[in-house]
């Protein structure tokens, strides 16, 4: 079970398609990240994601290290066993933060819309000037120290035309980890919706090349639906599970099912389900739930309806306001990409990839993946040493 602490609605970032438009007053205080620590230890002491968010999370910095530290000393004392992950627009990463993530095993999310163009175009700060050559410094160190983070990319209406662009820059920058989310809720017709597809085919493209040539990556959504066909009912286990796999906490310790639902203004009170002192109301948690899944009439004799996201409560909430209402956006999208990932799959299986064949069929890939590569730094560290002693020459 993942938790989401939203440490500060504050952030130094003004992006136009944020769903929750910063706002000073509200911080987490250590009191309630003591109190949510143990609220998870109860909860789910077996093992508990804990998950940093904002706002921007690294403007708590202290914060951070205050609640990982006390939930280190209950890790001690055989209570609970966590992971911890942040997720961050990468401006405020430095040596020293990085340094103490890596000594506590704290997973980085970073933002980047992809090139220049794209992100800019929305993520700018307070004065209106574009973040990109800021965050791409701090991504370099960010990789220096962590490899494998996951780098989270919104494409709206206004930057799609820079998407097969941007995913090429960022597996260039080195990022092995995309995850790629549309911005529901702008302004797409169908103008915009054919660009897309066309972008989507190119990337189908691009991923095919990078396979058949042993490339290691990962790219959301396209990872998502081809598993969604290769796992089929167990394809179940890795959907939206709205408030029951995953909440989010509040700065003043309520509960909600999840991080579009904490907002400032009132407006969502409604799907509160608890708070760290009184708990979860299981009740009510079951019936947002069971709320959010119902399929309506026109998803129901749809053949793409299992594989579809008609069941994120966040898309359809972002999209229609409310969590059991689909989006003509939504349907039209799944209707796009799920035929040409299928089509990219059904390649990939008959030229008989490697690489695709371990990642989707072989349970244990990540793991056999990772010590490939440490052997693979190993060597060229090794290498690199002896070329060193050598006076630069190589006699390896």
């Amino acid at each position: 079970m993942h938790f989401t602490l939203h440490l500060t609605s504050d952030c130094n970032l003004r992006c136009k398609y944020c769903y929750t438009p910063p706002i000073k007053s509200k911080e987490m205080s250590s009191e309630v990240s003591k109190r949510s620590i143990d609220f998870i230890t109860k909860t789910s002491p077996e093992n508990a994601g804990v998950i940093f968010f904002g706002g921007e999370p690294l403007l708590k910095k202290d914060l951070i290290i205050q609640t990982v530290e006390y939930a280190k000393s209950l890790e001690k004392k055989g209570k609970a066993k966590f992971h911890y992950k942040v997720t961050t627009n990468g401006l405020l990463l430095d040596e020293e933060f990085l340094e103490y993530s890596l000594k506590n095993s704290i997973y980085m999310g970073i933002s980047i819309d992809g090139i220049k163009e794209a992100h800019d175009y929305h993520r700018k700060n307070a004065k209106g000037k574009g973040s990109f050559d800021r965050v791409i410094q701090k991504a370099k160190l960010l990789l220096q120290y962590q490899p494998y983070s996951n780098v989270l990319m919104v494409v709206s209406p206004e930057t799609v035309e820079y998407f097969y662009d941007s995913v090429v820059f960022l597996l260039d920058f080195g990022f092995k980890y995309i995850i790629s989310s549309l911005n529901y809720a702008g302004n797409w017709n169908d103008e915009k919706l054919n660009i897309l597809k066309k972008q989507y085919k190119k990337i189908s493209k691009l991923y095919e090349k990078l396979t058949l040539k042993e490339h290691k990556f990962y790219f959301s959504p396209f990872e998502k639906k081809l598993a969604s066909h290769i796992m089929g009912n167990k394809y179940k286990d890795y959907e939206c599970h709205f408030g029951v796999r995953q909440i989010s906490i509040s700065p003043n310790g309520d509960i909600f099912p999840w991080v579009q639902f904490v907002k400032y203004d009132g407006s969502t009170e409604s799907y509160k389900i608890g708070d760290i002192r009184k708990g979860i109301d299981h009740k009510k948690q079951s019936y947002l739930y069971r709320k959010s899944r119902n399929l309506q009439d026109i998803c129901k004799n749809c053949a793409l309806r299992e594989r579809c996201d008609n069941k994120c409560a966040c898309i359809k909430f972002q999209t229609t306001g409310e969590i059991d209402k689909v989006s003509p956006i939504l349907c039209g999208h799944e209707r796009m990409i799920i035929p040409i990932v299928d089509k990219l799959g059904e390649k990939l299986y008959k030229k008989g990839s490697s690489v695709f064949m371990q990642k989707h069929y072989n349970n244990y890939y990540p793991l056999i993946s990772f010590f490939q590569d440490m052997e693979e730094e190993i060597i060229l560290r090794t290498k690199d040493l002896i070329m060193k002693k050598n006076g630069g020459k190589n006699e390896t």
